[in-house]
């Protein structure tokens, strides 16, 4: 769950109260209901990327020639030589 952080002016702080009030929800439940509206309206959707990550594991078009080396744990793990003055 994100957090989201809005600073507006006394007005709109009291238009979004009276807001949802008059449709008998918290303020932060009517902001989230304003914003998926609205992206309704305007068509708009965001792609779960974890769940677009796993459709292309499944399909295979994820495989050791399509991602970089270094990606998830064996990304933390190096190894290098030491230099010795042998």
């Amino acid at each position: 769950m994100k957090s989201l952080f809005i600073r507006c002016s006394q007005e709109t702080y009291d238009l979004a109260h009276a807001l949802a009030k008059k449709e008998s929800r918290s303020l932060n439940k009517q902001i989230i209901y304003m914003i998926h509206n609205m992206a309704d309206e305007k068509n708009v959707a965001v792609e779960d990327t974890a769940e677009q990550e796993g459709k292309d594991i499944y399909s295979g078009s994820v495989t050791s020639e399509t991602i970089s080396i270094g990606v998830g744990l064996s990304g933390l793990a190096e190894t290098k030589k030491q230099d010795s003055q042998d």
